[in-house]
């Protein structure tokens, strides 16, 4: 493995996913802060940028210190900084870079770990202004952890993992981005012209499964699961493998964009996971040309 593989897959996971026209999230155009984070796209690109060159440590910092370090240098660079996504990527970078297993590197992950991450999310709403709606209850539950010996942030993970879904996912090793999102986003890439569209259809699906979280937090539970019906009702018309499907993803785009609340933002970043996973196993190159079906069947034997 090339010492500087996983970072440039993580670049590549970030930029394709930005770029790709995800409905009510993903535009090039969109400067909308629910839709974007707070930023334009050339700002999430060097925030990207800041993300990989903060990644390339992964191998001798902690978890706490790439999250600290990714945000410092992506607030410097760009001006904005997405704290989530960067907290998706560290322990699958430091995982790869020491070549140990997932579960392993969120194991370790001790107080020292807790209290970064606690003060990171409870300032992520921007110097010191407090969390966005989105981070609250991950920060909550970070912030009553700091100060005690033993505890351990995935166990904090745990205890917070049905009010967040990155808080979901380190507690279970990953388990909707490796057994949702990258099967989808794999059997996409054998069909699609473009990774892009490979992109918008595993969005699709992991939102027609999941009610995407940041859209219940900020317009409710009820608004979360309309949104999800709606896109399973794209995905049955062929998603972005068929014309009907099409039609059907830019009219839920529309509709998502009337009301910024309805960004499905933690469902972008589930797919920038995934994403960054098949580049991983696959080569960042492969989200610039067409999958095999047999490289990815294969591999799997």
């Amino acid at each position: 493995m090339r010492l500087t593989e996983p970072a440039t897959s993580a670049f590549t996971a970030l930029t394709v996913v930005y770029g790709a026209p995800t409905p009510g999230c993903g535009s090039r155009y969109s400067d909308d802060e629910a839709e974007t984070g707070g930023a334009a796209f050339e700002a999430r690109t060097l925030g990207a940028l800041a993300l990989r060159d903060t990644l390339l440590e992964a191998g001798s910092a902690s978890l706490g210190e790439l999250l600290r370090g990714s945000v410092a240098r992506s607030r410097t660079l760009s001006g904005h900084a997405d704290p989530r996504v960067a907290a998706y990527l560290a322990p699958l970078l430091k995982a790869a870079y020491t070549g140990r297993d997932l579960g392993v590197v969120l194991d370790e992950a001790g107080a020292r770990d807790v209290e970064d991450f606690a003060r990171t999310f409870g300032e992520s709403g921007g110097y010191g202004l407090g969390p966005r709606r989105e981070y609250r209850k991950l920060a909550s539950a970070l912030g009553a952890a700091v100060g005690g010996r033993d505890v351990s942030l995935r166990d904090v993970m745990r205890f917070a993992a049905k009010a967040d879904p990155l808080a979901r996912e380190y507690a279970s090793g990953f388990e909707v981005v490796r057994e949702l999102v990258k099967p989808a986003m794999l059997v996409s890439l054998s069909r699609a012209d473009s990774a892009r569209a490979a992109v918008v259809q595993a969005y699709l699906e992991t939102l027609a499964e999941l009610p995407d979280a940041d859209v219940a937090a900020r317009a409710g539970e009820r608004e979360a699961a309309e949104v999800s019906r709606m896109a399973r009702g794209v995905v049955k018309a062929g998603g972005a493998h068929s014309r009907r499907g099409l039609e059907g993803i830019s009219n839920l785009d529309g509709l998502l964009r009337e009301d910024s609340r309805l960004a499905p933002t933690a469902t972008e970043q589930l797919a920038v996971a995934a994403a960054y996973l098949v580049c991983s196993e696959y080569g960042p190159e492969t989200l610039g040309r067409r999958l095999r079906p047999t490289a990815y069947r294969n591999r799997g034997r």
